[in-house]
């Protein structure tokens, strides 16, 4: 069965430019807390937790094609399973997936799934629920912006998928965590998954129910009978679900719009993420025209203050486009452009830019950790004798002038997917190429880079050196739980019940047999010319 994928715009990485993607309900901001709870009321939190659960909120359900909402997430890692899972390092790691092998050209990827895989009624997961769930994931908001170079899917037969790609990839894995769910339930509200636990719904809430006939030999992360599920409709009823002792884990990004204070004692994780807040600039017109200048600013940025003062150190400060715990990410080259006011103040004075000049900041003004980052920025700026004024506007005010360049400097956010692409950057009508960076040769670069990771030094390098984007941060997510409620949680990327198997993409990989070779180049009508 052969499936060709439709086209999609990069909608799931707007989404977190414009509006933020925690997929919280908006309710007030605040900054993260913690405390100790007195012992006595530690005891009487205890003694409510007969089960583990988790909170989840029934406005954006189960599905984990649509559900944005970084609460009901838990949840989902538990009931669905990928090809691959993407650890904390932004490394692969084959779950559902058995080998995997890419044609010489990297553009034709061969998966065979685990013999064994089972979903929670008992059928096989075969190459068709594979088909099924890429297709419906290429065709949501949540993960559609990353597949968007490959064009077709084929079920070659129960066990084996083919996956054809406009553009050569080396680490197509990296995308390949996508929850795979039984062909026909793509759609449901809580579709058949493999995961280690079902979710049953009810009128007063809900419960996970332990999957005994689970295909893994390990037991999950959290091995109960039974989770009990506690509807929350706001980030302060999950908040209050967890503190006095309905639940006993929950995810939060507390430096989102609508995040709220823990005030209780437990026990916490950093979940890494591929959110990244940047500077952009309008290099067209303005304050920042100037290339060398504008290339400067990352200099005069300290992160480390940044990450700890406003952020609470819920996040990764990054001189390159791309997470510092990624290997992608050349910890030499970041050097260069670290914080060193020397190195801004001789930019300014090669370019021109006299003291006194002016210029604006937009910013996205539901996001008080990005207006105070502005302020931030301004009040550093202004020890060198600039003056740029914060513009703080609501979303749709904030998107227009984005559009329009109506900005000299801007504050954005942006989820990317694990290959850390910026294609959506440079390409023509990239999604978000905002204040005139849209540039052909960094486009081709970043298709390089997806081609051989070896060329993202490369990427990097330019990207800083024109002064196309000044990353400042990637975010991290909060995993909180209380003590003693849970052993050695290891937390993934969007999984945070990851279980590492010991199991690696080495593993996986292998190198197809010439058989295989002839089976592909017949499918795809390619030959491969003798030397």
């Amino acid at each position: 069965m052969k499936h060709t994928l439709r086209r999609l715009t990069a909608l799931a990485l707007a989404l977190c430019l414009l509006g933020g993607c925690a997929g919280e309900v908006p309710e007030t901001d605040a900054q993260p807390t913690r405390t100790t709870q007195p012992e006595n009321s530690r005891t009487e939190s205890a003694e409510r937790i007969k089960d583990f659960g988790l909170a989840y909120v029934p406005e954006y359900g189960f599905n984990p094609y649509d559900c944005v909402c970084l609460t009901n997430r838990p949840v989902i890692s538990l009931a669905y399973e990928g090809l691959f899972v993407l650890n904390n390092q932004f490394e692969p790691e084959p779950v559902l997936c058995d080998t995997v092998s890419v044609s010489d050209d990297e553009k034709t990827y061969t998966v065979t799934l685990c013999q064994d895989a089972r979903f929670s009624d008992g059928s096989a997961v075969t190459a068709q629920d594979v088909v099924a769930s890429l297709q419906a994931a290429t065709d949501s908001d949540y993960y559609g912006s990353r597949f968007y170079q490959i064009y077709e899917l084929e079920a070659a037969d129960t066990r084996t998928v083919i996956l054809r790609l406009y553009t050569p990839y080396e680490n197509l894995p990296l995308l390949l965590d996508v929850p795979i769910v039984k062909e026909g339930t793509t759609g449901d509200a809580v579709p058949v998954g493999s995961g280690p636990y079902t979710i049953r719904l009810e009128d007063s809430g809900g419960t996970l129910v332990r999957n005994n006939g689970w295909w893994q030999d390990a037991a999950p992360a959290v091995d109960k009978p039974t989770i009990g599920l506690t509807a929350a409709e706001t980030p302060t009823q999950v908040r209050d679900s967890f503190e006095f002792g309905d639940t006993a884990l929950v995810c939060a990004d507390l430096n989102a719009p609508a995040a709220v204070g823990y005030r209780c004692d437990y026990e916490l994780w950093n979940c890494s993420t591929t959110v990244m807040q940047y500077i952009g600039f309008n290099i067209g017109s303005g304050l920042f025209v100037n290339q060398s200048f504008r290339a400067a600013v990352t200099h005069m940025l300290d992160r480390d203050t940044i990450v700890a003062r406003i952020y609470n150190g819920f996040a990764d400060a990054a001189c390159l486009p791309c997470s510092p715990r990624s290997n992608l990410y050349d910890s030499e080259l970041a050097s260069q452009y670290g914080y060193d006011e020397a190195a801004f103040r001789q930019a300014m004075k090669d370019a021109g830019i006299a003291k006194g000049s002016t210029g604006t900041i937009l910013v996205n003004s539901a996001d008080a950790s990005r207006v105070e980052m502005a302020h931030f920025i301004a009040d550093a700026m202004a020890e060198y004798g600039l003056k740029l004024e914060v513009r703080a506007v609501d979303a749709d005010t904030y998107a227009y002038q984005l559009n329009r360049g109506g900005f000299d400097m801007f504050i954005g956010e942006v989820r990317l997917s694990g290959n850390f692409d910026l294609s959506e950057f440079f390409k023509p009508y990239g999604q978000v190429s905002y204040g005139g960076i849209q540039d052909a040769a960094t486009y081709e670069m970043c298709k390089y880079m997806l081609e051989n990771s070896g060329n993202a030094y490369d990427l990097h390098q330019s990207v800083m050196d024109k002064g196309y984007l000044c990353p400042v941060l990637f975010k991290s997510y909060a995993v909180m739980a209380t003590r003693g409620v849970i052993g050695d949680l290891q937390p993934a990327v969007d999984n945070v019940f990851h279980l590492h198997s010991g199991r690696t993409l080495a593993d996986a990989s292998v190198l197809p047999t010439e058989a295989e070779t002839e089976q592909t180049e017949a499918a795809t009508g390619q030959t491969t010319e003798e030397p």
